[in-house]
């Protein structure tokens, strides 16, 4: 759940972690933006690639997204989410190519979920500067610590994140901050078919709705597809697949 750079040029790029289909277990993926609560256990993690294309009022960006997630204990895991290619082609100015930034986001459960009672993950994002200027890359580290909740209802799950994010501007002084929010509903509709709806205003504070599908094809993989549209009149389409080890 994914500062992305391509979302610096035309609008914020959509979604970020999903509930892996016919399982009770969840694991982060490129597929929508909230991060979950419903973490793996110790030794577990998920790869997840992800490619999205941008269509806006003031161009379009293209770019790969990419997660790597490990739990490091029962309660804890890190995600690691590079943006290894951006294009960006604003109206009117050259196409530009290049890496985007890392992020590094430790987090850890503090209450699990009992009855009414959710769970709650404390997280810390950490945005490396290792994108290229001519993709919007700011050459400054931006930090963002949020608490993530989780909760089953019936037949949904139901996840919700909130935090600040402190984000450096590229000409230096003190630290841009933005309340973060996002909040998302997820179902089994099948065995093997899960469909997701969530709203959210992410890092660059636009807000933005969103809907997905994920297909289970066998145990260990799934593929997704996800279309988003935010306040801006910007129109997202991501596609991707999940592979659990």
């Amino acid at each position: 759940m994914p500062w992305n750079p391509i979302s610096r040029s035309v609008c914020r790029a959509t979604l970020s972690a999903l509930l892996c289909a016919g399982s009770a277990i969840a694991y982060a993926d490129t597929a929508i933006e909230t991060e979950t609560a419903q973490i793996g256990k110790k030794g577990e993690g998920n790869f997840s690639q992800a490619f999205e294309f941008e269509d806006g009022k003031d161009g379009s960006a293209q770019g790969t997204l990419t997660q790597i997630e490990y739990g490091l204990s029962d309660r804890a895991e890190i995600l690691i989410e590079p943006f290894l290619f951006v294009r960006l082609s604003p109206e009117g100015e050259p196409t530009e190519t290049g890496m985007g930034d890392l992020e590094i986001t430790p987090s850890y459960m503090i209450v699990k979920e009992d009855g009414w009672t959710p769970a709650v993950l404390l997280a810390f994002k950490v945005k490396v500067p290792t994108g290229a200027k001519n993709v919007e890359g700011t050459g400054k580290f931006d930090y963002f610590p949020y608490v993530i909740f989780g909760q089953h209802v019936g037949a949904w799950t139901l996840n919700a994140n909130l935090g600040v994010n402190f984000a450096k501007p590229q000409e230096g002084g003190s630290f841009d901050k933005t309340v973060v929010w996002d909040v998302e509903a997820e179902r089994h509709v099948s065995t093997n078919l899960t469909l997701f709806v969530e709203a959210f205003n992410a890092e660059d504070d636009v807000n933005t709705l969103s809907a997905s599908a994920e297909y289970q094809f066998s145990k260990r993989f799934n593929a997704f597809a996800a279309l988003s549209y935010t306040e801006n009149d910007d129109k997202i389409a991501r596609v991707g697949f999940n592979y659990s080890f």
